[in-house]
């Protein structure tokens, strides 16, 4: 059966740092009217850290533990949603799972040129400070485009503007 709004009614945005999760996110929820949760926002509000401040106080582990208890939380809700999930995030078995049963997947992929470009010199993102930006961004689309590819729906927006983008997916699930 294919995944539409009329049997699910939250729609979960996955992708790599920088492909737009957030932007596309909020702009996609609020034309449809529907609630936009950020999972790291959210665990940002409940740990009262930064996910920078996670990563550097209390390690990976335990920031992807807080992640998937925020993702069950939200995902719990049961609310018309889109939620805009961490780049590593799917990576999780059980987030996987919850997300194929009560959700419409949606893959955000961009060129790493564009990520690159789109990141410039932000500090906010743990994984690629102190790093060779390019590098981690090719080994970590590697590891995770394989689980990616579970998503109902994969949108590359390396090109055109969040409007047509938008149109795209409404036209997708509708």
């Amino acid at each position: 059966m294919v995944k539409s709004l009329k049997t699910n009614k939250i729609i979960a945005i996955i992708g790599l740092m920088g492909v737009g999760k957030t932007t596309l996110g909020s702009k996609l929820a609020e034309k449809l009217g529907y609630y936009f949760v950020d999972s790291d926002l959210e665990i940002e509000d409940s740990a009262q850290k930064t996910i920078g401040q996670i990563f550097a106080d209390e390690g990976e582990k335990y920031f992807r533990d807080l992640e998937k208890k925020a993702i069950k939380d939200i995902i719990a809700r049961d609310e018309a949603m889109v939620l805009s999930l961490g780049g590593g995030a799917f990576m999780d078995e059980e987030v996987q799972k919850i997300l194929q049963e009560k959700a419409i997947i949606i893959w955000l992929n961009a060129s790493i040129d564009v990520i690159l470009h789109r990141l410039g010199n932000k500090t906010n993102r743990p994984l690629l400070n102190n790093a060779n930006k390019r590098q981690v961004l090719e080994d970590l689309a590697r590891q995770r485009f394989p689980f990616y590819k579970m998503a109902d729906i994969e949108i590359d927006t390396s090109n055109g503007g969040y409007e047509a983008l938008i149109g795209k997916i409404i036209n997708l699930i509708k």
